[in-house]
């Protein structure tokens, strides 16, 4: 799991998985966690990854619905624990 420091702010920095490429169209996910402490930004980022790949599996297997409720999860996650969720362009 990559963080690096964009600003003052630590963020999630991966490569999306090459097997949902076709469900998303990022090269990265670049994803605020809102916080400058690399301890808790370790301990943010594996439950927002978690939640993203859920969320492309759900979407490959063509449960749209289902794909578009892990999104949400994991908005709604990111705001839980007191960061932004930053929507895909």
């Amino acid at each position: 799991m990559s963080i690096i420091k964009r600003g003052k702010r630590l963020s999630l920095y991966r490569r999306v998985p090459s097997q949902y490429a076709a469900v998303d169209k990022r090269t990265f996910v670049k994803m605020s966690l809102g916080t400058d402490s690399y301890e808790l930004a370790e301990a943010k980022a594996p439950a927002i990854w978690q939640q993203l790949v859920e969320g492309w599996e759900a979407k490959l297997a063509g449960e749209d619905a289902d794909a578009e409720r892990a999104f949400e999860a994991a908005q709604k996650l990111a705001v839980a624990r007191g960061f932004r969720y930053l929507h895909r362009a």
